[in-house]
């Protein structure tokens, strides 16, 4: 296992290299194959020079991206090159799985038989793939979902139940949300009316972002106030920046590895927020080494919800007893498959976690993995919708 888990930790903190070096042979495999359709031979020589060519142009967009953006035109060429650099991912992977039967019938010696039937099918799949990443950077990249669900607690006073609270992660003010569009959320979860409003990290990506971003943020208006744990891109901008930052332009409660109450006519709900500690940036941590302590000083058998930006000490906080667990992290992976069925989507966050979106339990505790406001890496989402969850809280009916 330690083997295991010493090649996955590898993989991930290597991951981007990795895949930069593949997005330029991708590129590459894509250009050659649509060249060839159209009937265009290069030579072997070209071949072989131009991944490295265009691994070149790639190392220059990422070094001296923001520079080349500073005009308008440079913005949307920059914003193109990536938005088709990326694309060529599934491009890429898609024709190493269509050369497959190419290459076994070659093996064994049926020359063409495939035909010109089969490579309209390859040409057709990448169109498919083409027009879906299109949608992902368009229409998807603006559908927004308003989730609401209630939650059984047991034991739930009284004066807790109906309690409302509004969930958001993964906002990353900056580059993809920009403080006009920050201003519309806000008005959009006012407009729910929360008890509560809650958020679980990834707030911006850069220190330099909270002074404009927090006053906007600093709208949001709940009954009972408003909770913050911070997330893995909060840390990588600076946890201590962005908590006194959140401390001295908006009126939130910040937790960390700390807790609050919420009390409505003498009924208390304590709230209970951890540290982002992640093995890496994908992967969290499944026993996070402050939460026995902060649950030890809860009362034995009250409900108490969790803000956690990962999912995944989802276990460990259901056998200390909690009701609610609010995280985020994942996005829902950005980029899914359409579910079918009632079944979960499936999503490239499935990668990195067991607990990628939506509604999780473990007995009497639920888990609540929130698909983000935000995006990282890419503007898209694709069958991934942006989302605001609106939860209340329902005293469970006993059996």
């Amino acid at each position: 296992m330690d083997v295991v888990e010493r090649f996955r930790g590898a993989f991930f903190r290597s991951f981007f290299r990795l895949l930069v070096l593949f997005i330029g042979f991708a590129e590459w495999a894509t250009a050659a194959w649509v060249l060839r359709m159209v009937g265009v031979r290069l030579p072997v020589l070209v071949h072989v020079v131009a991944p490295f060519v265009v691994l070149a142009l790639n190392r220059l967009v990422i070094l001296r991206g923001r520079e080349l953006s500073r005009s308008a035109l440079g913005a949307l060429a920059v914003r193109g090159y990536v938005a088709l650099a990326f694309t060529s991912i599934f491009c890429g992977l898609f024709l190493g799985l269509a050369t497959l039967p190419w290459a076994v019938t070659s093996l064994a010696g049926a020359g063409d038989a495939l035909g010109r039937g089969y490579l309209w099918a390859v040409n057709a799949g990448l169109a498919v793939i083409a027009a879906l990443m299109l949608h992902g950077y368009t229409l998807g990249a603006r559908a927004l979902t308003v989730t609401r669900l209630e939650v059984p607690v047991p034991d739930l006073p009284t004066s807790l139940d109906g309690l409302r609270i509004v969930h958001l992660s993964d906002l990353h003010i900056g580059q993809y949300l920009d403080l006009a569009e920050l201003a519309d959320h806000v008005r959009r979860v006012n407009a729910l009316e929360p008890d509560v409003v809650c958020i679980t990290g990834d707030i911006v990506d850069r220190a330099g972002t909270c002074a404009p971003a927090f006053p906007v943020l600093a709208g949001l208006r709940a009954r009972r106030g408003v909770f913050v744990t911070l997330g893995n891109h909060d840390v990588y901008a600076g946890a201590s920046a962005v908590t006194a930052a959140l401390r001295r332009l908006t009126d939130f409660t910040v937790l960390r590895n700390a807790s609050a109450e919420v009390r409505v006519d003498g009924a208390v709900l304590p709230v209970v927020g951890v540290d982002d500690l992640g093995r890496d940036w994908a992967r969290g941590i499944p026993e996070h080494p402050a939460l026995d302590g902060l649950a030890a000083r809860l009362s034995r058998g009250e409900p108490w919800l969790l803000l956690s930006h990962r999912p995944d000490c989802f276990a460990q906080a259901a056998r200390l007893g909690v009701s609610l667990m609010l995280s985020g992290h994942t996005h829902g992976g950005q980029l899914a498959l359409p579910a079918r069925g009632g079944r979960r989507a499936r999503n490239l966050a499935e990668f990195i976690t067991a607990f990628d979106r939506g509604t999780y339990r473990k007995g009497s505790s639920m888990l609540y993995v929130n698909r983000g406001l935000g995006f990282t890496g890419q503007k898209i989402r694709l069958f991934t919708p942006r989302e605001v969850a609106c939860i209340e809280l329902r005293a469970a009916q006993v059996q």
